[in-house]
């Protein structure tokens, strides 16, 4: 039986998913590190592509099919792209906090937060759990690379309409309705252009994951994976 696979978003690490895994009814449940991240010692590019190339040999290397992911932001689009190539590998994904719309302006305003100069002084307590949570990679290095990552999707998104409508498993697609990141509106534009989409909104939920309650994300995802 292939496991419920889960995947973080840029700048975190499989870590984050410890307190959820904790609350669901099975022990069949992996989270991996991308490469660049957490305690990935894999060397890569930082790009959707590679985290992708990346995800897929996993799978095959592990001999997993029709396995099933819960992508967090990021994750939920390395995910949808990865299925993309390889829907044999994949049975339902589920996302939540996933931008599926990126151009050059969306993007720059994202890049506008990834300095480490101006993180050093407004958010230094992230800082300092960046420094501790990624081993192999100094936390600037990262910063830079995931917004140079930033700067190629907003010129050349991978995810749009056309490619949606193309993916051939299931997909759930969810949103916090406080996401200052994700809108409601770009959630439910996806999930329209999926064959075998689905939606959910999680009340009074931001952005980061870390502020997320359990209470409210834990019953829509073991409904969808059917975890009793």
């Amino acid at each position: 039986m292939s496991p419920i696979l889960f995947l973080h978003g840029a700048l975190g690490s499989a870590a984050m998913f410890e307190p959820l895994i904790q609350h669901l009814n099975t022990s069949n449940v992996i989270s991996i590190d991308f490469p660049l991240h957490g305690n990935c010692s894999t060397e890569s590019e930082c790009s959707i592509q590679a985290f992708a190339n990346f995800l897929i040999q996993y799978l095959d290397d592990h001999q997993f099919t029709k396995v099933d992911v819960f992508g967090y932001s990021m994750g939920g689009y390395v995910a949808i792209y990865a299925a993309s190539l390889r829907p044999d590998l994949f049975g339902k994904i589920m996302t939540l906090a996933t931008k599926f719309e990126w151009n050059e302006e969306i993007a720059n305003n994202e890049i506008r937060m990834l300095n480490p100069e101006i993180m050093e002084q407004k958010i230094p307590a992230f800082v300092e759990s960046l420094k501790h949570q990624h081993t192999h990679i100094e936390w600037k290095a990262l910063v830079i690379k995931t917004s140079n990552m930033l700067q190629q999707l907003g010129k050349h998104p991978l995810l749009n309409a056309e490619t949606l409508h193309a993916i051939q498993v299931p997909v759930q697609v969810g949103v916090g309705d406080k996401d200052a990141m994700v809108g409601i509106d770009e959630t439910l534009a996806a999930f329209r252009s999926l064959k075998q989409g689905s939606f959910y909104l999680l009340p009074s939920t931001k952005h980061p994951f870390e502020l997320i309650d359990l209470s409210l994300l834990l019953p829509v995802l073991k409904h969808y994976f059917k975890l009793g």
